[in-house]
C-alpha cells in the first residue's frame, strides 16, 4: 500500500495528451468538488475557495503517475485562471475506466500556487 513516505509516483512532467485526456475526463467531478468545497467554507467561515473568485479555465499543466496493481493514478496540476491551481488525484483501471479520486486540500488550504510542488497525496 502506498503512503506519502512510500510510493511509487514518478517525476512530474508537463502535461501531454496522456494527462489531458485523463483530467479531462474528470473536469465535471473536480468542478462539483471545489463547489462542495466552497459550500463548506462558507458554512464554516473558512472562505479558502475565495482566492478562486471565478474559474476561468481549466488546464492540466503538470501531472505524474503511479502504477498500481490495480491500474494507474495520475496526480495533476489543474491551473483554473488567476495563477490559481488545484492539484487533482484521479485513477485508470486496467479496464480503461477513468475516475476522480480527490483535491488535495489542507485545514489552511486547498488552492496552491504556481510553484507549488505536485507532491504524493491520498485525500
Amino acid at each position: 500500500m502506498s503512503d506519502v513516505k512510500h510510493n511509487a509516483m514518478t517525476a512530474p512532467r508537463p502535461a501531454d495528451d496522456e494527462c489531458e485526456t485523463i483530467f479531462e475526463t474528470v473536469k465535471e467531478d473536480v468542478l462539483k468538488e471545489i463547489h462542495r468545497i466552497n459550500r463548506d467554507d462558507d458554512r464554516h467561515g473558512l472562505h479558502e475557495m475565495d482566492k478562486l473568485k471565478h474559474i476561468t479555465e481549466y488546464t492540466p499543466v503538470l501531472y505524474a503517475t503511479e502504477d498500481v496493481a490495480f491500474g494507474r493514478n495520475y496526480f495533476g496540476k489543474v491551473h483554473l485562471g488567476d495563477e490559481k491551481y488545484v492539484h487533482v488525484r484521479a485513477h485508470k483501471s486496467n479496464n480503461g475506466d477513468i475516475s476522480f479520486y480527490s483535491l488535495l486540500t489542507t485545514p489552511e488550504c486547498a488552492v496552491w500556487e504556481k510553484d507549488t510542488p505536485l507532491e504524493y497525496f491520498i485525500d
